[in-house]
């Protein structure tokens, strides 16, 4: 190996082992949670007899950054094309974990399989499925923020565009 090379390869490893590591979420979020998937059109039809179905199907994912359990209550999640409505319920989320947070009813708990879920208890679909005419953002506020369409408070946010049936984006 010629040496030029060699001196070349050395000062690669050399600063790859001195320089700390960045997180991979260090761009997504300035707080202790962040959105890292959204599924904004439940998989089949959201309307059958006049009621509405699938609720559950549609959903976002959260992820706790810290190294600390986080209490999720409170935290606002809002979205530019309406008014989202509610603050996430009281649900302890441990460090490094992620959850489902679903648009209908249910009991929030670790499943079989350990995946977090939470509920937000709505009777309808919330999250939009086309983006045409204002691509949806959604984001996760602090705490006390108001749900008010505004970036204020914002710590972690999700776009897309059209959604398509069933299927899961990543932020």
């Amino acid at each position: 190996m010629n040496r030029a090379i060699r001196t070349a390869l050395l000062a690669t490893v050399s600063l790859a082992v001195l320089m700390p590591a960045v997180p991979a979420h260090a761009a997504k979020t300035t707080g202790e949670l962040m959105v890292t998937q959204v599924r904004p059109n439940a998989a089949g039809a959201d309307i059958k007899n006049g009621k509405q179905i699938n609720l559950n199907d549609e959903f976002f994912v959260i992820k706790n950054v810290t190294k600390k359990t986080v209490n999720v209550g409170g935290w606002v999640p809002d979205i530019t094309t309406n008014t989202f409505g509610r603050a996430l319920p009281s649900y302890k989320l441990p460090a490094g974990a992620s959850a489902r947070v679903h648009t209908g009813a249910g009991k929030n708990h670790k499943d079989s399989k350990g995946v977090h879920h939470i509920y937000r208890g709505y009777a309808r679909h919330v999250l939009p499925n086309d983006g045409r005419s204002k691509t949806p953002n959604l984001r996760l506020k602090k705490p006390g923020s108001k749900d008010n369409n505004a970036a204020a408070g914002t710590i972690s946010a999700c776009s897309w565009s059209v959604a398509a049936n069933g299927r899961t984006y990543s932020c």
